[in-house]
């Protein structure tokens, strides 16, 4: 697709005062509410009259996109005389923290914008003053980024590699991480908005394994898995839930036997013959810690379904295909 502005958008996005518009999407990204920020962007079928910067109601907020481009370049003038050594003495670093923040918004690979956000609050930790209210900040901020309705942001690898950069200094100052929150309200939204969420489910394997290192976060495990599983039985087609379920039961597979038995009831009750779902059948059954009634469980479940389906058809070639799977790759009991 084109980047080139049609000379109505050019004109467009010289008028009105650019600093103002900055200033009001700043405040709205500056806030802290109870639930996270949702956001998303108005296309030209919603062009912004004069006066509308944007569009609030609790924590769900429309900017024109027309608007945010305004803002952006506001924006980029702030960081660029940062960069240059040109501070405004009135608000700081402040205001270099908002214009970020409205840059990562236009743009979320935007690596300057991000650096410098962790360039300032690794200054904030130097200095001791506030550091568990900046990283709650900040955490706040990416994790509204990542959950909004904004396609980009939900699988940006540069955002959920900032996020994984703050939870690392989240444990180097004893705060806590909240693993099964994170699962619930972040990791499972951005995992819905942008399927396949490779980073998302990435960034998921990193928390198992921070909370596996410390003995008295160990019971956000179970949480963890439990959230996992039910984002994956309402994503059945989705393999990279299926996966990270995986994951899970090969570091605890003590839970297996029980989410084994519920996710060949439900696959039997409404008949998924896909092939994510035939990928966790298959890898688990092939697994050494997989006992003869869990083998015999997805064997049932396999059979039953392989009768009640066309010859040909893609789920009985999933069937098969899973048969030869366990025959090849499983372990002896």
């Amino acid at each position: 697709m084109s980047r080139a502005l049609d000379d109505d958008v050019k004109r467009a996005i010289k008028q009105g005062d650019h600093e103002q518009v900055f200033t009001r999407i700043a405040d709205a990204l500056s806030q802290r509410l109870p639930e996270l920020l949702e956001i998303e962007m108005l296309g030209r079928s919603h062009m912004a009259d004069g006066q509308t910067i944007l569009l609030q109601d609790g924590p769900a907020i429309a900017v024109p996109k027309l608007r945010l481009v305004q803002a952006f370049l506001y924006a980029r003038r702030v960081l660029q005389k940062h960069g240059e050594g040109l501070r405004d003495e009135t608000n700081g670093d402040g205001l270099v923290l908002r214009a970020t923040a409205v840059m990562l918004l236009m743009d979320p690979e935007h690596l300057t914008a991000a650096n410098t956000r962790k360039r300032l609050l690794q200054d904030t930790i130097k200095s001791g003053t506030d550091i568990e209210s900046r990283l709650y900040d900040e955490q706040y901020l990416i994790d509204s980024l990542v959950t909004s309705r904004l396609h980009r942001h939900t699988k940006s690898p540069t955002l959920w590699s900032h996020r994984q950069w703050l939870m690392q200094r989240f444990q180097d100052h004893g705060l806590e991480i909240d693993a099964t929150d994170t699962m619930k309200r972040v990791i499972s939204v951005a995992a819905e908005r942008h399927p396949r969420n490779y980073y998302a489910w990435l960034h998921a394997r990193y928390l198992t394994k921070a909370v596996s290192e410390t003995a008295s976060r160990g019971d956000s495990l179970p949480g963890m898995l439990d959230a996992a599983k039910k984002w994956a039985m309402a994503h059945h087609d989705d393999i990279s839930g299926w996966a990270f379920l995986m994951f899970l039961l090969d570091r605890h597979p003590e839970y297996a036997g029980s989410v084994v038995s519920e996710t060949t009831r439900l696959a039997a009750s409404f008949h998924w013959r896909n092939e994510s779902v035939w990928y966790f059948f298959r890898n688990i059954a092939a697994r050494p810690w997989c006992d003869q009634g869990c083998r015999e469980g997805v064997e049932s479940t396999r059979l039953a379904l392989l009768s009640g389906v066309e010859e040909k058809s893609d789920g009985a070639r999933f069937l098969e295909q899973a048969s030869s799977w366990v025959q090849t790759y499983s372990a002896p009991v």
